[in-house]
C-alpha cells in the first residue's frame, strides 16, 4: 500500500491483511404488460480496510494523526482558539484536505516470488477510520494499525506476473 501524492508523502508499507475493491449496482424496477424488467442503476464502491505492522520508523501513529489534522481536524483546545484569536480559522475534515492527504492510494497484489500481480487505485481515498492496536505486557506480538478507506471509485491495472502466466 503506498500514497502516490509527493505534496504528502505517505509511505510504503507491507500490509498483512487487504480488503480488495469491491462495488455494488443497484437496479431499478419496471413492470411493463404483466412482465418485470430489471435495469442497471448506480455504481457504489465499497470501503476498503487494511491492517499493516505498527513500526518505529516510519512512525505510523504520528503519520496517522498528521493525517486526521492535516483534513482540517482542529483539537478543542485549537477550536477555542477560534474566539479568541482572529489569525486561528475555524476549520473541520472536508473531503478536500482528507484526499490532499494521502493522494491515490495504490494496493499492489504480488505472488509468491514477488511478481507484481495487479495494481488496484483507488480514487479520491481519504482515511474514515484508524484503530492503533492494543498494548499488553502479555503478548509480545507485533502491533497493528488497522485503517479504513473510503474512496470514489477504484481502477484495477494486470501488472506483468499476469501477463507472463497467460503468455504460456
Amino acid at each position: 500500500m503506498a500514497s502516490v501524492d509527493e505534496a504528502f508523502r505517505f509511505e510504503q508499507y507491507l500490509a498483512k491483511t487487504v480488503t480488495k475493491p469491491s462495488y455494488q449496482v443497484t437496479t431499478t424496477e419496471h413492470k411493463f404488460l404483466g412482465n418485470t424488467y430489471y435495469y442497471p442503476g448506480t455504481v457504489t464502491w465499497e470501503a476498503v480496510n487494511a491492517t499493516i505492522v505498527n513500526a518505529i520508523n516510519p512512525d505510523g501513529n504520528k503519520i496517522l494523526y498528521d493525517a486526521l489534522v492535516g483534513s482540517g481536524y482542529l483539537k478543542p483546545d485549537v477550536q477555542e482558539d477560534v474566539f479568541f484569536n482572529p489569525a486561528q480559522a475555524p476549520g473541520t475534515v472536508n473531503k478536500f484536505d482528507a484526499v490532499n492527504q494521502l493522494g491515490n492510494v495504490i494496493i499492489e497484489e504480488l505472488n509468491g516470488q514477488g511478481g507484481l500481480i495487479g495494481t488496484w487505485t483507488l480514487n479520491n481515498a481519504f482515511i474514515t477510520s484508524a484503530t492503533f492496536g492494543n498494548l499488553s505486557y502479555e503478548d509480545d506480538g507485533i502491533l497493528n494499525i488497522e485503517i479504513g478507506f473510503r474512496y470514489d471509485w477504484a481502477d484495477y491495472e494486470a501488472g506483468p506476473a499476469v501477463a507472463a502466466v497467460t503468455a504460456l
